[in-house]
C-alpha cells in the first residue's frame, strides 16, 4: 500500500493504457518513454514509503519512547534504477514496441498489489466476534463442540424453565463511507475505460474516406509503361516502373518529402547525373523547398532528405488499382522491389 488511498488502480490503468498504445500505435524508442512513466512511479512511491515510516512529528516528545519495529528494506530504489536503466536502453536499441517489456510487468505487479489492498481493507473492516458471545460450549456426541447451539437443545432448556434470549441480526446497511468508496472506483473506472476507448478512437479510425483510406486509383490500362500520374484524392503519385526504372510494376509514392514535409513534383524537364550510371538523365522527383532528389521509384539520390519517399500499400484487383493511404512503408534504395505488377 502506498497510502490510506491505494493509487493502484491509476497505476494499473496507465499500464494497461501503454500497453493499447504501444501495439495499436507502436512510436521509436517506446522503451525510453515507458520507462520514463516508471520513474516516475518509483519517485511517487517511494516518497510517500518515506512519509508513512516516519509518521507524523510527536507534539511532546515521551520521556521513554517505545522501540518501533524497523521496517523492511524498500523495493523502490529497485524500481528507480530499472526505470533509469530502460531510459537509456530505449534510447540505445530504437525498438517500437520496448514499452511492453515495462508495460506488461507493472501491469501485473499493480493488479497484484491493489488486490492484496482490497484483501487487507476487507480484513480490516470485517467485525471481531469475541468467543465469549457465544456462550458456554456444547458437547454433542463424541466429545465434540458444537456451536452454535442446535434447536432440540434450546428446546430441552426452555422445557426446564431456561430463559431462552434470541438476538435478531438487522441487515446490514451501506455506510456513507462505503458509498463514496464505490462511487469513487466506479467513476475511476468509468474515466479510466473513456480515455482507453477515446484512444482507440483516435489511433485506429474507422469509416475513412480519401486520405487516410483506401483510395481507387482507376484502371490499369489508364497508367502507360513509364508514366507518373497524381493522385489529389489519395495525395500520392502512381508510378508504373518499367523494367529499366527497375520493375515493372506500380508503387504509390506518398507526395510528402520525409524532410521537411514539402509537396514533390514530378519534373520531367529537370536534368541530373544520375548516380547508377553517371550518366546525366531527364526526368526526377523534385523537392522545391530543399532540392532532395528522387529517381523514377522515389529512392534518394541527392538533398538533405533523410530517406527516400515513403510509399503506400498498393493492391490490383479486376485490373483496378487500390491503395490504403492509412498504411505508408518508409522508403528505402529499394522502393523498386515493393512494385505490384499489374
Amino acid at each position: 500500500m502506498i497510502g490510506r488511498v491505494s493509487v493502484w488502480p491509476a497505476v494499473l490503468g496507465l499500464a494497461l493504457a501503454m500497453i493499447v498504445v504501444t501495439l495499436i500505435h507502436p512510436v521509436p524508442s517506446s522503451l525510453s518513454y515507458a520507462s520514463g512513466a516508471l520513474v516516475c512511479i518509483a519517485l511517487l512511491g517511494w516518497t510517500m514509503e518515506a512519509r508513512e515510516v516516519a509518521g507524523p512529528p510527536p507534539a511532546v516528545e515521551p520521556e521513554h519512547e517505545e522501540e518501533e519495529e524497523a521496517p523492511g528494506p524498500s523495493l523502490w530504489p529497485v524500481v528507480l534504477s530499472l526505470g533509469i536503466v530502460g531510459i537509456a536502453a530505449g534510447l540505445i536499441h530504437n525498438n517500437e514496441h520496448g514499452a511492453l517489456l515495462v508495460a506488461v510487468p507493472l501491469a501485473l505487479g499493480s493488479a497484484a498489489a491493489w488486490a492484496n489492498h482490497l484483501k487487507r481493507e476487507m480484513a480490516a473492516s470485517a467485525p471481531a466476534v469475541p468467543v465469549s458471545s457465544l456462550g458456554p460450549p456444547i458437547s454433542g456426541p463424541g466429545g465434540r463442540m458444537l456451536l452454535p447451539v442446535p434447536g432440540n437443545v434450546l428446546a430441552t432448556q426452555a422445557a426446564g424453565g431456561a430463559a431462552i434470549a434470541l438476538e435478531r441480526v438487522e441487515t446490514k446497511q451501506v455506510s456513507r463511507r462505503g458509498l463514496l468508496r464505490i462511487t469513487f472506483w466506479a467513476g475511476l473506472g468509468a474515466g479510466l475505460a473513456g480515455i482507453a476507448g477515446s484512444i482507440v478512437d483516435m489511433l485506429y479510425p474507422r469509416g475513412i474516406t480519401g486520405f487516410g483510406g483506401v483510395v481507387s486509383a482507376g484502371t490499369v490500362d489508364q497508367f502507360p509503361p513509364g508514366t507518373k500520374t497524381q493522385v489529389p484524392e489519395g495525395r500520392f503519385w502512381i508510378v508504373n516502373l518499367t523494367a529499366e526504372q527497375g520493375g515493372p510494376g506500380f508503387l504509390a509514392l506518398w507526395w510528402k518529402c520525409p524532410h521537411l514535409g514539402c509537396t514533390v513534383p514530378w519534373r520531367s524537364d529537370f536534368n541530373f547525373v544520375d548516380p547508377a550510371t553517371s550518366q546525366e538523365k531527364k526526368g526526377w522527383f523534385r523537392c522545391p523547398c530543399h532540392g532532395s532528389t528522387y529517381n523514377d521509384s522515389g529512392a534518394r539520390v541527392y538533398g538533405p532528405a533523410p530517406r527516400s519517399m515513403d510509399h503506400f500499400d498498393l493492391t490490383i484487383a479486376n485490373n483496378r488499382i487500390s491503395v490504403n493511404t492509412g498504411k505508408a512503408t518508409k522508403g528505402t534504395t529499394d522502393n523498386a522491389k515493393f512494385a505490384v505488377k499489374g
